[in-house]
């Protein structure tokens, strides 16, 4: 796919790897709709934008990924705005300290897993060829922690990232009926603040799992995931694929079935 001329929407898209989505994806000339929670920094990232990029280029939209409601009004918003999605990238994500609280453990999945499958229906509805749609790509953020699990103590956080990637995957057929392929990609601990805010040493001595991934692997940069949802984009081939990232291998691609690994 051309990215020149698109229109995409990036979920959590204010800070961290959805920052570097929304900025590559504007390199390449497409609009973006910037959805996230944070109203102050939400204004003043698409300020930064417009700066860079542009007037009419970007827009920020306050919305939880939670609430069927604002995401329903985020897509049609955009859509108004712009004319058109082509693009759906469903970053949105959040780790919990305690999953051992109802509360916590219940939002992970409301984020992570439920926020994903909500907004990749929502992208197949607007882009569909069977609805008047040219079709599109969605590309659903989930992690390494999706296909290689972790401790006890991060349980649920696998069980999404896993939900995320079988979901992505199951989803194949969409390019043949509806014109929308979906992928997902697997980054490796990336440097974030979300990162940085679930992990301490008292965390590292509880999780010895993810202490040794994380010196066995390193930390990545978020502007090399950007370059993979890139060429997710632009590699009209990968449909139903999911895209690994560690810095010690760099970008690849594990075929469906995960039978087959190979460099993009």
């Amino acid at each position: 796919m051309k990215i020149q001329g698109c229109v995409a929407i990036v979920t959590g898209g204010v800070q961290g790897i959805g920052e570097k989505i929304c900025r590559a994806l504007l390199e390449k000339g497409c609009k973006v709709a910037v959805l996230d929670l944070n109203h102050a920094k939400g204004f003043q990232f698409q300020e930064r934008l417009e700066r860079q990029y542009g007037s009419g280029k970007v827009i920020f939209i306050r919305c939880d990924v939670t609430s069927k409601s604002q995401m329903k009004d985020s897509f049609e918003k955009t859509k108004e705005m712009f004319g058109q999605i082509n693009i759906v990238c469903n970053n949105a994500g959040i780790t919990s300290k305690n999953e051992e609280v109802d509360e916590e453990w219940d939002k992970e999945v409301d984020v992570n897993l439920k926020g994903v499958i909500h907004g990749t229906f929502l992208g197949v509805y607007h882009m569909s060829v069977s609805r008047g749609g040219t079709g599109g790509i969605i590309i659903n953020v989930a992690s390494m922690a999706g296909i290689f699990p972790l401790g006890q103590s991060m349980a649920v956080y696998c069980a999404t990232k896993f939900g995320v990637v079988g979901f992505s995957q199951s989803l194949g057929g969409l390019h043949k009926t509806e014109g929308v392929r979906v992928n997902c990609i697997c980054p490796s601990y990336t440097e974030t603040d979300l990162f940085w805010s679930s992990y301490d040493e008292k965390r590292a001595k509880e999780l010895p799992e993810l202490h040794q991934t994380l010196s066995k692997y390193g930390l990545i940069r978020p502007e090399v995931i950007a370059t993979g949802v890139i060429q997710l984009i632009e590699k009209d081939s990968t449909n139903a694929a999911v895209m690994m990232v560690t810095k010690k291998r760099g970008i690849e691609i594990m075929r469906p079935r995960g039978s087959r690994i190979s460099k993009l």
